[in-house]
């Protein structure tokens, strides 16, 4: 199989979720119409990645919340993937910004870490951040405790 017409460009969830809500709304309109019939494959997959979609950061995401992330993240040095990557995967933590980093040890200091993440922070806020922040921490607390516990017993 050979590919002709290469796209070049990269989209985020937040864009496929824009095409598919639009593509939704025309097929509702057109429903109506008793000589245009969707393959019900067809139907299916845009229910299951709209519900999906629906229940991931980028339902809550705006294009102007994602071009001020790409302007605040502009003086990292990061590839159009990685910053796709964050779009997207909306870090919260250090750990996730090394999972979808390359070489991130060799490549950027803690400070430049806390800095990402406090640009996706306030680029792209949600409603769940206080929870995560707060809940996050009293679990990391109670699994060292739970493992000292079980050291600790002969």
């Amino acid at each position: 199989m050979e590919v002709l017409d290469r796209q070049e460009a990269l989209v985020s969830n937040y864009e496929v979720l824009m095409v598919l809500q639009e593509e939704d709304q025309r097929h509702k309109k057109i429903k109506t119409a008793p000589y245009v019939k969707y393959p019900e494959n067809v139907n299916t997959l845009k229910f299951e990645a709209l519900h999906y979609l629906n229940g991931t950061a980028c339902a809550t995401q705006s294009a102007e919340q994602i071009a001020a992330l790409k302007k605040g993240l502009a003086e990292c040095d990061l590839t159009k993937a990685e910053v796709l990557q964050i779009i997207n995967l909306r870090p919260k933590r250090v750990v996730e910004l090394h999972l979808i980093i390359e070489e991130c040890e060799e490549r950027f200091e803690m400070e430049d870490l806390e800095y990402i993440l406090d640009e996706v922070k306030a680029a792209l806020p949600r409603a769940d951040d206080d929870k995560d922040d707060e809940g996050g921490d009293m679990d990391e607390e109670e699994d060292g405790e739970g493992e000292m516990d079980v050291d600790n017993n002969p």
